[in-house]
């Protein structure tokens, strides 16, 4: 979703103001030009209100989840719904984005888990878990 949602409203920008100059410039072009602003508004809106649909919708997507990791292992907590804990052992590869850390599973990219920096209270946390990663998993791929 988050590319479609970053990439949306640009597309129903140039959507509209593509329109307005069909409206403005070209008077046997009313009904496409209006055809074209209905579009870019229902686009512009059409994913905001998705994600807010699904997450609002969805009580497990909602939650805060809480982990922590130590020299055994990652632990992650979804209120006491959901205990999760994944041996070092268990994550073949790990990669650093500028949004925070992706982690590899075993099911050959099928699945990976993601860590945020906002995850970490500071500086000094993001880097102890970085050490971490590189100590049990090995460098960045």
């Amino acid at each position: 979703m988050v590319p479609m949602f970053r990439w949306a409203p640009w597309f129903a920008l140039v959507l509209a103001v593509v329109s307005l100059v069909l409206l403005i410039g070209f008077d046997d072009a009313l009904f496409v030009a209006l055809f074209g602003l209905v579009c870019a508004l229902v686009i512009g809106f059409m994913e905001p209100v998705a994600v807010w649909w699904r997450f609002s919708s969805d009580e497990m997507i909602s939650r805060t989840v809480v982990g922590s990791a130590d020299e055994q292992s990652f632990r992650m907590a979804v209120g006491n719904a959901v205990r999760e804990e994944i041996v070092w052992q268990e994550l073949p590869g790990w990669t650093e984005t500028r949004q925070g850390f992706v982690l590899e599973t075993l099911d050959e990219g099928a699945a990976s888990l993601s860590v945020p920096h906002r995850a970490f209270a500071s500086d000094e946390d993001t880097a102890s878990f970085r050490t971490l990663l590189e100590k049990h998993i090995g460098p960045a791929n």
